[in-house]
């Protein structure tokens, strides 16, 4: 949805800009924690992806793709929490390994993704 005018426009692309740096800043730290605990960012990537999937289905059932609250939260927030090119680099990864996990990976991260996503969205 587009702001109406440019007097909203401003305030919502700081609330996206405000709600990316805490998106991005949470990816990251899921990945050090991830890093730490198995050895692999792998399951800190899944986990982003999951939550944003879950956070993008909160703030749509809220705000419905509007507003401000979906600005700083959907937009922003979610938007820079999931990860689909660390995801693709991934499942790149995997399947150099010939790991089944480079097709069961992707699949499970949509599955789950979409399920987090549903929780919220009736």
């Amino acid at each position: 949805m587009l702001p109406e005018s440019p007097a909203t426009a401003l305030p919502a692309l700081l609330l996206v800009a405000a709600g990316a740096a805490l998106g991005g800043a949470t990816r990251y730290w899921f990945g050090e924690i991830s890093g730490r605990v198995a050895c692999s960012a792998l399951p800190g990537t899944f986990f982003a992806n999951v939550v944003a999937c879950g956070v993008a289905g909160l703030a749509w059932s809220l705000w419905g793709g509007g507003g401000f609250g979906w600005a700083v939260l959907g937009a922003g927030y979610a938007g820079a929490l999931s990860t689909w090119s660390t995801l693709a680099r991934e499942i790149g990864e995997l399947s150099r390994t010939r790991s089944w996990w480079a097709v069961g990976y992707p699949v499970l991260t949509i599955i789950t993704g979409s399920a987090a996503a549903g929780l919220f969205i009736g």
